[in-house]
């Protein structure tokens, strides 16, 4: 239902037209804001997606290798912060254009080709050049959207609002890759987090100057406190979701045969935003390690400590289901509040698998049987939590910062495999470590 309407002057000529605002929420992902305008005089119409809910809690990059036709149909949200980009035409729609679309790739290309399109009869006129330009290019468009190549299908959005769909989830798909990243300095000035820290920065030092007498000692304080009796670590951070000033708590824990490792949690005041979040306290292993935990006893299975980092993938070969690393970030928790993290994230991963997006005539393509496919499994894991099913867990990390209790320590554990091999290239390259030089690094 439409919750509010407001009317103005726009449109091309000017004239009032009306704009129709609603908030829904696509099930499994998350609450939008859709705008629709048009105007009655000219018959202008135009609609626009807006996220209800905050921002991720980092930013997101999508990279679709477009193998087939079917991949030009998958279902696309480019929030007003997300960036697409065609490397093979050295060709991007930036955050301003096509700002908060849903569609598909297909879709925002078409769109693309009529904005470049529209404007040519007057180019030709008067820059012939110009106009003769964008023909070509303008050919090169219609080829893609004609599928006539593979090609790569970049969507880079720092607020993390944005989407592209896995028509195999919950399956993992080789043709996406999915990246999560802290936000650089430039991604904050455009997201307007910077503004706010440095509003609230010149607040505080206004107090300071109002104030001087309060403030004789600030000198010798420091924004790091340390308290000796939980050994807990407390310093100043910046909210994800609101910007403004929050509190981090850290404190480093001795996992018995294992490593040392951190626990951070973040906590804002403003907004009531919290976050948690696990690092290795030590270094990258020499060797990455796979751990393979196969359940004998749920009672005693899913109350055992994991420690999964962000660099760990979780795989459940009997569901045919594999979380690749990034999707949970760094986590301390039991087999059970990991399998419900998991669950939690299927359920937000995907979210064209239901509501309007999920087939309703009573047919069914091989896509809808694998949008099927995601509620099947996402049912069988639930009865994975229940105890009414066994199942093995593999967590494979090229770090080597992953960690599952071992029962029977110090001595083997019977239902637990612990294998070590060899990185390769490319998960060298992932953890920043393919060119890094530890030896003789004086002589470089």
């Amino acid at each position: 239902a439409v919750v509010s309407t407001q009317s103005g002057h726009y449109g091309r000529g000017y004239r009032e037209g009306m704009t129709r605002l609603m908030l829904t929420k696509i099930p499994y992902f998350k609450e939008i804001i859709v705008s629709s305008f048009r105007c009655e005089f000219c018959g202008n119409s135009n609609n626009n997606v807006h996220p209800a809910s905050s921002m991720g809690d980092r930013g997101v990059r999508y990279t679709l290798t477009l193998t087939n036709t079917n991949d030009l149909n998958r279902q696309v949200i480019k929030s007003e912060w997300g960036c697409i980009r065609i490397p093979e035409l050295d060709f991007e729609i930036p955050p301003e254009s096509q700002r908060g679309s849903s569609n598909t790739v297909e879709g925002f290309l078409l769109r693309t080709k009529e904005g470049l399109q529209s404007q040519q009869k007057d180019r030709r006129e008067q820059h012939p050049q110009l106009a003769e330009q964008l023909d070509s290019f303008i050919g090169k468009l219609e080829d893609l959207i004609g599928f006539t190549q593979p090609f790569t299908f970049i969507l880079d959005d720092p607020s993390g609002n944005s989407f592209v769909e896995n028509p195999r989830a919950p399956k993992e798909d080789p043709q996406l890759k999915v990246e999560r990243y802290v936000r650089s300095k430039e991604d904050m000035d455009l997201l307007g987090i910077s503004s706010i820290r440095e509003a609230l920065d010149n607040e505080v030092t206004d107090n300071q100057n109002v104030l001087p007498e309060e403030n004789e000692d600030a000198g010798e304080e420091t924004s790091v406190r340390y308290n000796e009796n939980t050994e807990i670590m407390t310093f100043e951070a910046l909210c994800n979701a609101c910007g403004r000033d929050a509190v981090c708590n850290m404190k480093q824990v001795d996992i018995p045969f294992f490593k040392k490792i951190l626990l951070m949690a973040n906590v804002c005041d403003h907004c009531g935003y919290k976050d948690s979040e696990v690092k290795s306290a030590g270094g990258i292993s020499e060797h990455g390690q796979r751990i393979t935990l196969t359940m004998t006893d749920a009672g005693m299975d899913l109350v055992r400590d994991i420690l999964k980092s962000e660099t760990a993938k979780i795989h459940i070969p009997e569901l045919d289901l594999t979380m690749t690393s990034g999707c949970l970030g760094g986590r301390f928790t039991t087999v059970e509040g990991m399998l419900e993290n998991v669950r939690d994230q299927l359920s937000s991963i995907n979210p064209f698998s239901f509501g309007d997006s999920a087939p309703t005539d009573g047919t069914e393509t091989a896509e809808d049987e694998g949008k099927d496919g995601m509620k099947n499994v996402i049912s069988q894991l639930e009865a994975v939590i229940r105890g009414e099913r066994l199942v093995k867990i593999v967590l494979d990390d090229p770090a080597g910062n992953s960690f599952i209790q071992n029962l029977y320590a110090p001595d083997s554990d019977p239902n637990l495999l612990m294998e070590e091999y060899v990185r390769t290239d490319e998960e060298n390259d992932e953890l920043g470590i393919k060119f890094m030089k530890t030896e003789n690094y004086e002589d470089s």
